[in-house]
């Protein structure tokens, strides 16, 4: 008896998608939404701004308003300066009221002193008036520095992005160490030159290596984003907060006295330890320590030494918390002290 020849089996053809009426709703269920395997996206495509046609702008790289982007209209001559009307207002007392002019010429800008009391700075040289191309650096009154850039919106937003991000603790999003010296510096200087105390405060997390010996690390590492967390909610908007390092972060408090200083401290410790954060079903607590120096706002001939001597003091306050007990504010006033003589 002959053997049959198996059957061949066709492929099933692949139904085409019926057409929807219009008006008519998308289908539901099981079958919304399938398309041929050409027509499918497994990411989102990300929308893009309507004009990429490229335009002036300042980026700050650095001082009080680090990460601004101020776009420059063609047309006329714009004002840079601290006061309230200027084009381009910024708010730093080394920068005067009306420090310079910048207007648009083409590709570039050009930028024109106004007989600013700190002067105005082009890629390092001192200038009555320059020529501005695309990635010229400015630097007003020896503290702001400025960035010209030719590009489109989001080109400008993410140049200023990279900016940003060199100065930021990667964990806890906080300013980093670099940019709290830069900042303390210049903060520094303008309470010394009007006369006025400047506040440094000092906030160690209490006990965290038994966060990390007892939860781990990540653990502590969530530890730390909690309470930095905390402190952006307990300090004011015109401070100055970072990541020290480690397990420290610092507030500057401009204009503050050492009675303000005491009383933000106490408010910044009591925030954290009413705070929580949970890490795999348990509630982890931790409390802070804050030192407190207050510069008298006297002037310094030696620069650096004002800086170094606050941070001392701020430190000092801090090491006498952690002596009695923990979970407390030590606040200490004082000039600054004199260098320390290497022994012979």
């Amino acid at each position: 008896m002959a053997k049959r020849e198996p059957r061949k089996r066709t492929p099933l053809r692949e139904k085409a998608p019926k057409r929807r009426k219009a008006g008519a709703a998308p289908a539901r269920g099981r079958t919304a939404g399938l398309d041929t395997l050409h027509d499918r996206t497994w990411t989102a495509f990300p929308r893009l701004p309507g004009s990429t046609e490229k335009q002036a702008f300042l980026l700050v790289l650095s001082g009080p308003q680090f990460g601004d982007v101020f776009q420059l209209a063609a047309g006329r001559e714009l004002v840079i300066g601290r006061r309230e009307d200027c084009d381009v207002r910024l708010r730093d007392d080394g920068v005067s009221r009306r420090h310079a002019t910048i207007a648009v010429a083409g590709e570039g800008a050009v930028l024109r002193d106004l007989r600013s009391a700190n002067g105005t700075w082009v890629e390092g040289r001192r200038t009555r008036q320059a020529r501005l191309s695309d990635g010229a650096r400015v630097h007003l009154g020896g503290h702001t520095a400025l960035k010209f850039v030719w590009a489109d919106a989001l080109e400008a937003r993410f140049q200023a992005k990279l900016a940003e991000g060199a100065l930021q603790d990667p964990l806890t999003g906080l300013y980093n160490r670099r940019h709290f010296e830069e900042r303390l510096a210049s903060e520094l200087a303008a309470c010394q030159r009007h006369g006025h105390p400047l506040s440094l405060l000092m906030c160690d997390v209490d006990h965290f290596k038994r966060i990390n010996d007892d939860h781990g690390h990540l653990a502590g590492d969530e530890t730390l984003k909690m309470v930095a967390f905390v402190l952006r909610g307990a300090v004011r908007k015109e401070d100055v907060l970072a990541r020290y390092g480690g397990e420290e972060f610092v507030v500057i408090a401009r204009e503050t006295g050492l009675d303000g200083a005491e009383a933000l401290g106490e408010r910044i410790r009591s925030a954290v330890e009413r705070s929580r954060c949970s890490w795999r079903g348990s509630d982890l607590g931790v409390t802070i320590s804050v030192g407190v120096g207050v510069s008298t706002g006297d002037r310094d001939p030696v620069p650096g030494r004002a800086e170094r001597a606050l941070v001392e003091i701020a430190d000092r306050a801090l090491y006498v918390a952690k002596q009695e007990g923990r979970n407390r504010v030590v606040a200490r006033a004082g000039a600054a002290p004199p260098e320390r003589k290497a022994s012979p």
